[in-house]
Order: C-alpha cells, then sequence, then structure tokens
C-alpha cells in the first residue's frame, strides 16, 4: 500500500497535472495535496527534478514565470483579471 505522497509522485512521474486534477484523482482536498507538492518540489527522489508549469492568465497571456509557489495568483498584474490558468506540475528524469 503506497502513502499519498508516493501516489502523487507515481502520478506526476505518467503525465502533468494541476493541484485540482491532483486532489480530484485522490478524493484528497488540494490544501493537503499542495502540502504534498511542496515537499516533492524540494525532494523530488533519486533521478527525478520536480518541474513546474508557471500558471498564464487567460485573458492578456502574462505567464508567472518567476513565481515560486505552487498555490494559483489571485489575479493577474498586468491586467487585473482573475482568470488564471492553474500551474502544472510533473516530475521529470534528469
Amino acid at each position: 500500500m503506497n502513502t499519498i505522497r508516493q501516489m502523487i509522485r507515481e502520478l506526476l512521474r505518467e503525465e502533468t497535472l494541476s493541484s485540482l486534477e491532483l486532489s480530484q484523482r485522490l478524493s484528497l482536498p488540494e490544501k493537503e495535496v499542495l502540502d504534498h507538492l511542496s515537499h516533492l518540489a524540494r525532494a523530488p527522489g533519486p533521478g527525478y527534478r520536480f518541474q513546474m508549469t508557471p500558471p498564464v492568465c487567460k485573458h492578456c497571456g502574462f505567464a508567472f514565470k518567476k513565481r515560486e509557489r505552487l498555490t494559483i495568483p489571485s489575479r493577474c498584474p498586468i491586467c487585473h483579471h482573475e482568470s488564471i490558468r492553474r500551474p502544472r506540475f510533473a516530475l521529470v528524469k534528469k
């Protein structure tokens, strides 16, 4: 039987997912998934690195490239719209 973190690790090795998609697949609150993701970002496992596709504003296309937090931003600093694509996460081989 795998732990929650091991299940998240396996899912992220197979495909790129958002925290919401992970929470739906594992039937967990998104906040709990984010806690596990922050740990995986620091310790992804031997031979892997944690990769985050940054959030992007759906209105103007601004990408939050320098953002290190794993949560979704509340609004775009350029156009101030609140429709933002969630960051996506993956574990890729080094």
